[in-house]
């Protein structure tokens, strides 16, 4: 649980894009199991059990977005503790399952494998969007002390290639091996480690830090992430690196030579943090 922060700002508004991807999620873990359930009960029609399929994921959808909609403050609860990853690992776990079950389950394991696929992204969207929205409500209204926008430093950044690029290549390996000798667990594993590396390789790293009175504010091109002083230990200025050590966590770690005033950013950590 994240350290208590008044969330007075957070919005009154509805929310339809976190209750339509947070219904797609449950949607995703809800609709496979209804076809073993039909089965059992003696409809085995292919176009049944479709539209039973199709049915429950438009059902669970709508009726969840619908519900979250019009109560903003959950997405802001949720991101405001650890609670938000949780159903990404459920996800994970539910098309692990889904891929063991293959031999038993047939269809109803294909699905659960491939929709667990779906959920997982869709599960990381959910606690990505909630962290956001909370990190909104939290800095609403607070006085800003300063703010620098930087990439990572250049030996972060050198880490960041190197691990990017052997998950790439292991997992590019790996999915040629699995197609040539037939092995479908392999290239599966292969397909879902891929887009990580290239994400690596992808990523630049630069956000900008905006330190307020209630905490520091990371902004990433399509998040944004909070943490109260609280959360924050110390930190440690250097000719190459700006490194601001977590009690629990990564270090967040930001290029010196690209910061625009570093002794107002120092100073500013320097009235809240120990410097090492």
């Amino acid at each position: 649980m994240r350290p208590a922060a008044s969330t007075g700002g957070a919005s009154t508004a509805s929310d339809p894009l976190f209750g339509g991807i947070s219904g797609a999620y449950l949607g995703l873990l809800l609709a496979p199991p209804v076809l073993p359930v039909l089965e059992r009960v003696g409809v085995t029609e292919a176009w049944a059990l479709y539209l039973a399929l199709v049915g429950t994921f438009a059902v669970v959808t709508t009726v969840t977005g619908w519900v979250l909609s019009g109560r903003p403050t959950v997405a802001v609860t949720l991101g405001a503790t650890r609670a938000r990853w949780p159903p990404v690992a459920i996800a994970a776990v539910y098309a692990a399952v889904g891929f063991a079950s293959l031999g038993m389950s047939g269809v109803s394991g294909v699905l659960a494998f491939f929709f667990g696929l779906l959920a997982f992204l869709f599960g990381v969207a959910v606690a990505v969007m909630s962290q956001t929205r909370y990190t909104a409500a939290v800095t609403a209204g607070a006085e800003e002390l300063t703010r620098w926008r930087a990439s990572w430093p250049e030996s972060a950044q050198r880490r960041r290639l190197y691990i990017g690029g052997a998950i790439a290549g292991v997992a590019t390996v790996g999915f040629a091996i699995g197609a040539v000798f037939d092995i479908a667990l392999l290239q599966y594993t292969s397909q879902v480690l891929f887009p990580s590396g290239f994400v690596l390789l992808s990523t630049g790293g630069t956000r900008t830090a905006v330190a307020t009175e209630n905490g520091l504010e990371i902004r990433l091109p399509v998040a944004r992430r909070f943490y109260a002083w609280e959360e924050l230990e110390s930190y440690d200025l250097d000719a190459e690196s700006l490194v601001i050590t977590r009690k629990w966590g990564a270090d967040l770690r930001f290029a010196t030579a690209e910061i625009d005033d570093v002794s107002l950013a120092e100073w500013t950590l320097a009235e809240r943090l120990s410097d090492d």
